[in-house]
């Protein structure tokens, strides 16, 4: 009894603390990044690769963003994933009102530069194959994979994770061009100056009501998407070829939310006009009340006044 009324004293000047504390708080511009980032079911790794900062300052951000109660900790597979809570979604939104971003990802989009001059500093290449009587090599930089062929560099960003679909194309060329710029400054590699993506990007937009179709299966519609469940996630998500269709499907939950906040609005004044309403038709009926007819009236009840 007296260890259970402690752990609730203990608990009760934690949440003191955490609310003193976040009164005076001022997330600043990375630290609202890493949060977003963080929120988006993203590892601290690939924080790291996505906004081109070391993986101390993310950790940093990361242990603060708990212990302030903006994320919580959610284990999935061994792999450290974070949610965001209600403190979290006002922090993103700086109001009282919910975070209601979807989850998408930006499948590897990688991007193809010509070879003008080969590195001068070593590189340890692996050999990857040999396709065609041509060799195919590759090496990991950090979470990036590039590869190279005969005549050019291939860069592959890998999978990113956010709430916006454009942000996340922007991400994607940003790493590739600081791993461009890193070929070229660290290694002496001469590249081209403009990079040819290998394919059109394509998004995973991951949403609740995606698991409840995939149990009736999968199905795929050329040149618009496909509802998958495939491995390495075996997660249930929409995959779109379109930008534009991932980006309605990312935006639905929000529409939708303020569609909802309109029409309580407009129930409410509906509501409030029916009651001006009646309360009118109250006060014109007693006004067009008919009077009654003193002729028909005794005489005794007649005023004398009235001749």
């Amino acid at each position: 009894m007296v260890s259970a009324e402690r752990a609730y004293k203990d608990s009760s000047r934690r949440k003191r603390r955490v609310q003193e504390f976040n009164k005076s708080f001022e997330l600043s511009g990375s630290g609202l990044q890493i949060l977003k980032k963080l929120g988006a079911d993203c590892t601290a790794s690939e924080v790291a690769r996505d906004l081109g900062c070391c993986k101390s300052n993310v950790t940093y951000w990361k242990n603060k963003l708990v212990d302030m109660e903006a994320l919580r900790l959610q284990t999935v597979d061994a792999v450290k994933l974070y949610s965001l809570t209600p403190y979290g979604s006002k922090l993103l939104t700086g109001s009282e009102s919910v975070f209601r971003g979807t989850v998408c990802v930006l499948e590897d989009y990688p991007v193809k530069y010509g070879i003008i001059e080969s590195e001068k500093s070593h590189i340890d290449w692996q050999k990857l194959g040999q396709p065609r009587n041509w060799e195919k090599l590759g090496f990991k930089f950090g979470n990036l994979r590039v590869v190279k062929t005969s005549r050019s560099i291939i860069i592959h960003p890998g999978k990113l994770k956010g709430f916006d679909v454009d942000e996340l194309e922007v991400t994607a060329g940003q790493i590739v061009e600081r791993m461009r710029a890193s070929l070229e400054n660290r290694f002496g590699m001469v590249l081209s100056e403009e990079g040819t993506p290998l394919h059109k990007p394509i998004w995973q937009v991951f949403t609740p009501e995606a698991e409840e179709w995939a149990r009736a299966g999968t199905v795929k519609v050329n040149g618009v998407g496909q509802l998958d469940k495939s491995p390495p996630d075996r997660r249930a998500h929409r995959e779109y070829s379109q930008k534009q269709l991932a980006v309605d499907a990312v935006m639905a939950p929000v529409i939708l939310a303020n569609l909802e906040q309109k029409v309580d609005i407009i129930a409410e004044n509906v509501g409030r006009l029916i009651g001006s309403v009646d309360r009118l038709s109250d006060v014109l009926g007693k006004l067009v009340q008919p009077q009654p007819d003193l002729r028909e009236r005794p005489e005794s009840e007649v005023p004398s006044y009235v001749t």
